[in-house]
């Protein structure tokens, strides 16, 4: 390992870092498993992640990894038990367009727990959606929401954009906002598979923005039980199944 790149992975730990280079680390052999090769800058593991035929198997396929000490990766790793392997990977976003190819459009508006984000992406990933990051929500390529999406964010179609360009794009989209509302439709008793939809699910604090709000249509969760709430990621896993299932009955 050269003292750039040991220096490069360092610097890496910083969204300003990442967000000027356009680069970010992956960690783990099943998240370093869906990184597709064409998008890996450079890469470490150590003899000890090699030991099992998996991990060997991934080593090889990639080629270019250099093998370095445990104590070397420890040193510039974001995780607490480094798992044997690292690898700087070049960002890659979607156009619209080939978001907008999806019937189901999940969309994160101010969503900024890095694991709810995360966790969202891999459901939508599972459900076949696209996805779209509003301003203020958790980064992408944060290494929590990294590892969270269990590599759903090599797979999935995503784009970033302001509001106002979002309400833009999706003027002949129909929007639907997760949303305790006294206006709001019960989310099943809605007719997903009629029209293309972009689905939005806003802050854990604040919720969907006004703006959003004012133009979209308003669905909920009922619940019967004496929670208030229920977390991000588990509203939009319900959401999802119900929408996808209206889609392919």
């Amino acid at each position: 390992m050269s003292n750039a790149q040991l220096k490069l992975v360092r610097k890496l730990s910083q969204k300003k870092f990442r967000n000027e280079l356009k680069l970010f680390v992956a960690e783990g052999l099943r998240l370093c498993e869906e990184v597709p090769p064409t998008q890996i800058e450079f890469g470490f593991f150590t003899a000890e992640f090699v030991a099992d035929k998996r991990s060997a198997t991934l080593v090889e396929r990639l080629k270019i990894l250099q093998e370095v000490s445990s104590s070397t990766l420890e040193k510039i790793s974001d995780t607490q038990t480094p798992q044997g392997i690292l690898l700087v990977v070049r960002q890659k976003l979607s156009t619209l367009a080939e978001v907008a190819a999806k019937k189901i459009i999940v969309v994160l508006d101010g969503v900024q727990d890095p694991g709810n984000v995360g966790t969202i992406l891999r459901t939508a990933e599972a459900f076949g959606c696209g996805a779209v990051m509003l301003d203020g929500s958790a980064e992408i390529f944060n290494p929590k929401v990294v590892r969270a999406s269990m590599g759903a964010i090599f797979h999935l179609p995503i784009a970033m954009m302001t509001c106002a360009d979002f309400l833009s794009a999706m003027s002949s989209r129909e929007i639907l906002a997760a949303a305790l509302d006294s206006s709001a439709e019960i989310y099943f008793d809605h007719d997903f598979s009629k029209n293309p939809v972009a689905i939005v699910f806003g802050s854990e604090a604040v919720g969907v923005s006004k703006k959003i709000l004012d133009v979209a249509e308003k669905i909920f969760i009922p619940m019967s039980g004496r929670a208030e709430s229920l977390n991000v990621a588990t509203s939009a896993a319900i959401i999802l199944s119900e929408a996808v299932r209206q889609c392919r009955r």
